[in-house]
């Protein structure tokens, strides 16, 4: 589901936003740009960790196995996934997870030690990094992105019919920040979805609908019907041009006032 977007966002400077994590009262490390999420997801910190930290300030402790496998990249490549391995290292170790390597899949997909699901997301600037223990949800995805990246001619091949008519009802500022968000959720869905399907899942294919400020629903047309109705996305706005995407089981998200989420539902 990986498609290669150009676009001319802004990028967010160092000082637009805080990048220092600190831990939570519940032993969670996390940042204010996280807080929403774990205010939303309702589990405790031994059994689920997120994080997001800039590529700067993840690239150690680094292994020998991180640097083999991207020893014919680029650096800009390099460091990035370096830092997303650093990151999760960090997480496991909260969880009492001593895990040195996180080799990929055939798929480049993380291959996480036995009992842990996982995802790692990165742009330029951020690496995002979610493990959980397996007992407690089905699968977890994330994926970070800079608004604006979404040119509009990739709609036809990202969303649906429903997507793209209330894009065009948008205002153009309005319209690249919805466009970012929409894919950014699909790309957390394909991460959520692959290590239980092993299967191709298209943009298309995963429907989006708003709940909340900060809550969609998915559905996806995909053959494993409990993947199909489950799941939903918590967006964050982590900054100006920024937004972080998790995927997560309904069943964990708290409810507020027999609604999901935390504000008053949205269109579409």
């Amino acid at each position: 589901m990986g498609l290669n977007c150009v676009g001319h966002a802004g990028i967010i400077g160092r000082s637009d936003f805080p990048l220092k994590l600190f831990s939570s009262g519940y032993g969670r490390i996390f940042d204010p740009c996280t807080a929403m999420i774990f205010e939303t997801v309702n589990l405790p910190c031994n059994d689920f960790q997120l994080a997001l930290r800039a590529i700067e300030d993840c690239q150690e402790p680094r292994y020998q196995s991180d640097l083999d496998a991207v020893i014919n990249a680029v650096t800009s490549r390099q460091r990035e996934y370096i830092a997303g391995r650093v990151l999760a290292r960090e997480l496991l170790g909260r969880l009492g997870v001593d895990a040195q390597t996180i080799a990929s899949g055939p798929k480049r997909e993380p291959l996480w030690p036995k009992g842990i699901v996982g995802s790692i997301s990165h742009n330029e600037l951020f690496c995002a990094a979610v493990v959980a223990q397996n007992s407690v949800v089905t699968s977890v995805g994330i994926d970070i992105e800079t608004t604006g990246r979404i040119d509009r001619q990739l709609w036809g091949h990202l969303f649906t019919k429903e997507e793209t008519e209330h894009l065009l009802q948008l205002e153009p500022v309005a319209q690249l920040r919805q466009a970012t968000l929409f894919f950014s959720i699909k790309e957390a869905f394909y991460k959520y979805q692959f290590p239980i399907t092993q299967s191709w899942v298209g943009f298309r294919d995963v429907s989006v609908h708003q709940e909340d400020a900060s809550l969609y629903r998915l559905t996806a047309q995909i053959s494993d019907a409990t993947l199909a109705n489950t799941v939903l996305a918590v967006v964050e706005p982590v900054g100006t041009d920024q937004v972080i995407a998790l995927v997560i089981d309904q069943s964990v998200l708290k409810a507020t006032g027999g609604q999901l989420g935390r504000h008053d539902a949205a269109a579409p």
